[in-house]
């Protein structure tokens, strides 16, 4: 597969992914009102669905990273990578107590730096958690790019392996245990099977499907399995409410999330491989850069524009949701756009240093 081709269905890829981040968080007030109505099941559905966003995102970090030979460099990872992440991050969490305290009407330099003094132990807005095991990974990744270099399909499958039984499959049925009986599929952290838990066997998966033949799968078959699993995990968090852990939120310790994910990274790898139209790809390609900065902003507008719409918007239901999400959505690519244009600001907020062509 030639570099551009592959460029691409990555960019459709992670396009994706920005929507349904935005849309998890533009929907989540809705799963908490009117339960039980049938457009709560819709939303909250959906919502879950929404969920292979997060390790769709650790699996495009992995097939770019784990497939660039820069990236057993130490100082490529250092002076390029980790900056290019953890810069906007850092800047983001202080703007993120800033604009709560205005919200809040409780703006003041201490209340701001109580907030910020605690960045390296939990995050300044809630959103930003996704950066603390995005970060972790990109300094890992020259040690795991050594590795996976060296290993076959089959080593890799055998560690993938292990993380899923250990990190999802296990703790997923122990929570359906008795109480009483729960500890029995419970692991000791002493036993280091946790060596490649995480996000980080997200990472590693990325990159072993970009070495296996994709083209073989069947695409009913993979969407059979999608909304299967889909299904099967929301009502499962309905009917288990333990199965959410926060620390890993669904994504890891539910084994519905990473059937779903690796399901639909297939399709969307195969569905972006064959588009051929040029006015489609080029808004991939413009909104792709975009993401990153959208994802770090775009809860800020939430918190905006949520309370507006609910006190001056007669309209309810999946209406209200979609209407939300979509003012949301276009805000928050306006303004990166708008920011990626402006030197320093740009790659200091989103991570991107070349002005857009």
């Amino acid at each position: 597969m030639n570099k551009s081709h592959r460029i691409f269905y990555l960019d459709f890829i992670r396009v994706i992914a920005i929507l349904l981040v935005v849309f998890i968080h533009v929907s989540a007030i809705d799963t908490t009102l009117n339960v039980g109505s049938g457009q709560w099941q819709i939303t909250k559905i959906l919502n879950y669905f929404a969920h292979i966003s997060v390790p769709v995102f650790f699996m495009i970090s992995g097939s770019l990273l784990l497939n660039s030979k820069k990236t057993t460099s130490l100082s490529y990872t250092w002076k390029k990578r980790i900056p290019h992440v953890a810069i906007p991050f850092i800047m983001w969490s202080v703007i993120s107590p800033i604009v709560v305290g205005i919200y809040a009407h409780s703006l003041s330099f201490k209340n701001v730096m109580s907030v910020v003094k605690t960045i390296l132990y939990q995050p300044t807005s809630p959103t930003l958690w996704f950066m603390y095991p995005l970060v972790g990974i990109y300094i890992l990744s020259p040690v795991i790019r050594t590795f996976v270099e060296q290993a076959s399909n089959e080593m890799l499958i055998y560690v993938t392996g292990i993380w899923l039984v250990t990190c999802s499959l296990l703790p997923s049925l122990a929570v359906m245990l008795p109480k009483d009986y729960s500890k029995i599929l419970t692991l000791s952290p002493v036993a280091s099977f946790f060596l490649v838990g995480g996000f980080t066997g997200y990472f590693i998966l990325g990159y072993l499907l970009t070495k296996i033949k994709i083209e073989k799968t069947n695409n009913l078959v993979l969407i059979a399995i999608f909304l299967i699993a889909g299904l099967g995990g929301n009502f499962i968090s309905e009917a288990v409410p333990r199965i959410f852990d926060s620390n890993n939120g669904y994504y890891v310790t539910s084994i519905y999330i990473p059937i779903m994910s690796v399901a639909a990274f297939i399709l969307l790898q195969k569905w972006g491989s064959k588009i051929k139209s040029k006015i489609t790809i080029k808004t991939f390609e413009f909104l792709s850069p975009l993401v990153f900065g959208v994802y770090l902003i775009h809860n800020l507008l939430i918190l905006f524009i949520e309370p507006w719409f609910m006190n001056h918007i007669a309209i309810g239901g999946l209406a209200a949701t979609f209407l939300r999400y979509i003012v949301v959505l276009i805000l928050s690519i306006i303004i990166i756009w708008i920011l990626n244009w402006i030197p320093g600001i740009n790659y200091l907020l989103t991570g991107n240093s070349k002005k857009r062509k």
